[in-house]
C-alpha cells in the first residue's frame, strides 16, 4: 500500500506544495505592488476632481494637478503590470523548484518562467489600433492575481510535461518546444474566451457580473451574501492589483433613500434603510473587503518582526481601502486558518449595524462619498457627519480586531512550532 502511495505521489509531484509556490512568489513580487498602490492611493484620494482631499482642500485652482494625476495613474499601471508579470514568472519558477526529480539546474526554472511569460503575453495581446493607441493591454487593468498565478502554474506544468515526454534533448530544441506549446495553449485560451464572449481575462470579466444587488432580497440578506461572495473571491486571489471595494452608493435601494432624504431633508423614516450601501458599503469595508484594517492592526500588535514590517508598509494603502499589497505580503490567499475570521468580521459588523439602524440608534448612510475617502470616514460622511456613526465605526473596528486576534495568535503559534521542528 505504501509503495503504491509513493508511486502516486511521485507521479503527481508537480501538484504538491503549489500553495507554497504561490505564497513565495507573492511575497517576492509584493514590493512592486505596494509601490503601485501608493501611486494609486495618491491619485484616487488627492488628484482626481471627484477625490476626497481634492474636494475637501479645494484643489481646483491647481491646474497642474491634471498632469500629475495622469503621471501617477500611468506609474501605478506600470507597477501593477510589472507585478503581475513577475508574479507569473516566479510562480512558475518556484513550482518547478518543488520538482526535485526533474529540476537538476536553473535552466529548467528559467524555461518554466519563459513558458509562463509567453502564455501571459499571448492571452493579453491585442492588435495595435494606431488611432486610439491600443496595443498590448495593460495587465494591471485586466488580469487578477489568481489568473496570473494560474498562468504561472500552467507554464510550469507545460515545462514539466515536456520534460517527462522528452527527457534527453538539447537546450535549443527544448526552448522551441516550450515556445510552441506556450503559444498554442495561450491561443487556445484566447479562442475559448472569445467563444464565451469574454475579454482576454475570463475571471476578471466574470467578476463584473457578480452582484446580489440585482435581486429582490431583504437588505441584510443581500449585504451578508455579497460580503461572503466578496470574501471568497478575495481569499482565492480573484482581485485586481488596484482593487478598491465598491461603496454601493449607486445601489437602487440607496437611490430611493437618497431621494427621500433630499425631499424631507432628514434621514428618518426612509423607505429602505437596510441596503448594500447602508450596511456593507458603510460598515463592513474598513480597509477593503473583510475588514482588513482590523487584521493589519492586529498584526502590528502581535505579529512577528517581518509581518509587522509588511503591515507598516501597507498602512496608508489599507487606510484608503487598497489592501492587495497587504494580502500579497502575508500568506492570506488559500489560507484555511484565516478564512473563518475573514468571513466573520464583516458579517458581525453588518448584523450589528443593521440592529443599530432598526432600533434607531444610528441613521442609515445615504449620501454618496468622494472617491478615496479614508476607510473610517465612509459612514460618517454618508450620514452627513453624524458623530455617533463615527464612534460606532470605531467600535466595529475594535470588534473586528477581537475576532481576528485569536486566529492570528493561533497561526503564529503553528508557525513557531514548525520553525522549532525544522531547527531541532
Amino acid at each position: 500500500m505504501s509503495f503504491h502511495c509513493f508511486k502516486l505521489r511521485k507521479k503527481f509531484i508537480f501538484l504538491i506544495h503549489w500553495r507554497q509556490s504561490c505564497w513565495q512568489s507573492l511575497q517576492l513580487s509584493a514590493p512592486l505592488l505596494v509601490l503601485g498602490l501608493f501611486f494609486e492611493a495618491l491619485n484616487s484620494s488627492c488628484l482626481q476632481p471627484s477625490s476626497f482631499f481634492y474636494q475637501i482642500l479645494n484643489l481646483r485652482k491647481w491646474h497642474w494637478l491634471i498632469e500629475v494625476a495622469a503621471a501617477t495613474s500611468a506609474l501605478s499601471q506600470i507597477c501593477f503590470s510589472a507585478f503581475l508579470l513577475l508574479l507569473c514568472m516566479t510562480t512558475a519558477s518556484f513550482q518547478m523548484q518543488q520538482c526535485r526529480s526533474i529540476v537538476s539546474n536553473r535552466s529548467e526554472m528559467l524555461q518554466s518562467s519563459l513558458a509562463a511569460v509567453l502564455l501571459l503575453l499571448t492571452i493579453s495581446y491585442s492588435h495595435r489600433i494606431f488611432s486610439i493607441g491600443a496595443g498590448l493591454n495593460w495587465l494591471g487593468g485586466q488580469a487578477t492575481l489568481l489568473e496570473s498565478i494560474l498562468v504561472g502554474l500552467l507554464g510550469a506544468g507545460t515545462c514539466y510535461g515536456l520534460h517527462r515526454l522528452f527527457k534527453r534533448k538539447n537546450w535549443t530544441l527544448q526552448l522551441w518546444q516550450i515556445t510552441l506549446a506556450a503559444l498554442l495553449e495561450g491561443g487556445l485560451i484566447r479562442e475559448v474566451n472569445h467563444f464565451l464572449q469574454y475579454d482576454h481575462w475570463f475571471i476578471a470579466s466574470s467578476l463584473s457580473r457578480l452582484s446580489l444587488g440585482n435581486y429582490q432580497l431583504p437588505g441584510i440578506v443581500t449585504a451578508s451574501g455579497q460580503s461572503i461572495l466578496n470574501t471568497l473571491l478575495l481569499w482565492v486571489g480573484a482581485i485586481s492589483p488596484g482593487n478598491i471595494a465598491a461603496d454601493f452608493s449607486d445601489d437602487a435601494a440607496n437611490s430611493v433613500n437618497l431621494a427621500a432624504a433630499l425631499t424631507k431633508n432628514s434621514l428618518k423614516d426612509l423607505p429602505q434603510p437596510l441596503n448594500l450601501h447602508s450596511l456593507l458599503g458603510s460598515y463592513a469595508l474598513l480597509g477593503g473587503t473583510s475588514q482588513l484594517l482590523a487584521l493589519l492592526l492586529v498584526v502590528l500588535l502581535v505579529g512577528k518582526q517581518q509581518q509587522q514590517k509588511i503591515a507598516k508598509l501597507n498602512i496608508i494603502p489599507v487606510f484608503f481601502n487598497l489592501n492587495s499589497g497587504f494580502l500579497a505580503g502575508l500568506p492570506i490567499f488559500f489560507n484555511w486558518q484565516l478564512l473563518c475570521p475573514l468571513l466573520l468580521a464583516p458579517l458581525v459588523s453588518i448584523w450589528l449595524a443593521a440592529a443599530a439602524i432598526i432600533f434607531n440608534f444610528l441613521p442609515p448612510a445615504v449620501y454618496p462619498i468622494p472617491n478615496g475617502t479614508p476607510a473610517l470616514l465612509g459612514a460618517f460622511m454618508g450620514t452627513d457627519g453624524s458623530w455617533r456613526v463615527l464612534v460606532f465605526t470605531l467600535l466595529l473596528l475594535l470588534i473586528s480586531m477581537l475576532i481576528y486576534y485569536p486566529f492570528v495568535k493561533a497561526t503564529l503559534s503553528r508557525q513557531t512550532l514548525k520553525e522549532a521542528a525544522t531547527f531541532a
